[in-house]
């Protein structure tokens, strides 16, 4: 959190100019510098602020950072607004306020959702920890994470896949269904999910470097892609209405905040986004 945020409001090896704003009478100088020693002891020593506006009556601070951002600060500088999310501001770094009110939401969400309705590849031996993870079956880092599944399997973390589709359940113009959702719907109709799913994405993985290294002039491995294409459209073409929860799925996610995948939710309903490698994730969720 603390590196991410730190990146987002933070230039690279660039200074700027100090904007001084006499505004309503308040001493900017003054302002600016103490707003700037309270955001270096939450973040380090390159982030710097450009300018510091009080607005709305003195209610609210702008402030403008070094790379053109611009943050929202309360006048104690204990909160801040930063890209439409709240956080709370101390001396060891933000806590992201927003997400937190967020978390016993997604947790309650997440349980009210069966087993049945997801595919579960089960914890080895004692179950210490479960995440629920939105995946897709084009997404190049979700082909990785599903990787890392027999890893946290074995540190005891039982993975629940839920559907999320990136493209959606139908192309807005014509009205078919995107071969993103043909694709997670045939893994959900499947009676083996497991296997179907492990089958799909490694299927979708493989045909994406095939593709890489035709656009390279590789054409030896033309039939090799055909190959794979035709399996990956023979299991689409399976693909049935099963009643499969794809599109619940894809609406929960949008509801409780996911907009990528992989987006990896814990029991808490902390929301992890993106790829991240079992050991490193099991010691984020406290293993």
């Amino acid at each position: 959190m603390k590196k991410s945020l730190l990146a987002l409001l933070c230039g690279m090896g660039c200074m700027a100019a100090v904007q001084a704003n006499d505004a309503q009478g308040i001493d900017s100088v003054a302002l600016k510098s103490t707003i700037e020693t309270r955001l270096i002891q939450a973040f380090g020593p390159r982030l710097k602020v450009t300018s510091v506006t009080p607005l709305a009556n003195q209610q609210i601070l702008e402030v403008v950072l070094i790379d053109g951002s611009i943050m929202h600060m309360t006048p104690d500088a204990t909160h801040f607004i930063y890209r439409d999310e709240l956080y709370a501001l101390a001396d060891s770094g933000p806590t992201n306020v927003t997400q937190s009110r967020l978390n016993p939401i997604r947790a309650d969400r997440m349980a009210s959702i069966a087993d049945a309705q997801t595919v579960v590849f089960k914890a080895k031996g004692d179950e210490k920890s479960v995440i629920h993870v939105f995946t897709d079956i084009d997404c190049g880092f979700c082909q990785k994470f599903h990787d890392e599944v027999p890893r946290l399997n074995e540190l005891g973390i039982t993975v629940r896949y839920l559907a999320y589709p990136r493209a959606g359940v139908t192309h807005p113009q014509t009205g078919a269904l995107t071969d993103s959702y043909r694709k997670i719907n045939y893994v959900w109709c499947e009676g083996d999910k497991q296997d179907a799913m492990t089958t799909m994405k490694n299927s979708q993985r493989e045909l994406g470097t095939l593709g890489q290294r035709l656009r390279q002039g590789q054409n030896q491995v033309q039939a090799q892609y055909r190959a794979v294409e035709a399996d990956i459209a023979s299991m689409m073409n399976k693909s049935k209405d099963c009643g499969a929860p794809i599109a619940a799925h894809l609406q929960v996610g949008q509801e409780i905040g996911v907009t990528g995948t992989p987006a990896i939710i814990t029991q808490q309903g902390d929301l992890i986004p993106g790829y991240m490698p079992a050991d490193d994730l099991a010691r984020r969720i406290g293993l």
